[in-house]
């Protein structure tokens, strides 16, 4: 999974598709298992969704920007705009239905519009 611990601005600004973001540590356990968790993820949805990393010790003034109040935690992006904050451990299925629901949003809106 990438480790953009110094550019993650550029990559929510660059999203055109959903950015799956994890805050953690270095020092976390639960974080590294969350890290294979996105790994699949990235695999699966590829075409669809960036996974990045960032690192809560190097970036306090990002983690406090993003307003993540626990570690390890999962910020989801589309268009710029955060749609989800998973905390704590998550599992592949947690994602994968936050990521389902915003697909569905997103696709009711278009139909509608």
């Amino acid at each position: 999974m990438p480790a953009d611990t110094v550019g993650i601005s550029n990559v929510v600004a660059d999203a055109s598709n959903i950015l799956v973001l994890l805050v953690t540590r270095r020092t976390s356990g639960v974080g590294r298992r969350m890290e294979s968790v996105l790994a699949r993820l990235q695999i699966r949805e590829r075409e669809r969704v960036r996974v990045a990393r960032v690192d809560a010790d190097d970036r306090p003034d990002l983690v406090q920007r993003l307003g993540v109040q626990e570690i390890p935690s999962i910020v989801m992006f589309q268009d710029r705009k955060r749609f989800a904050c998973l905390r704590g451990r998550t599992t592949l299925g947690d994602v994968e239905r936050t990521l389902s629901q915003q697909v569905g949003r997103e696709e009711s809106r278009v139909g509608t519009g």
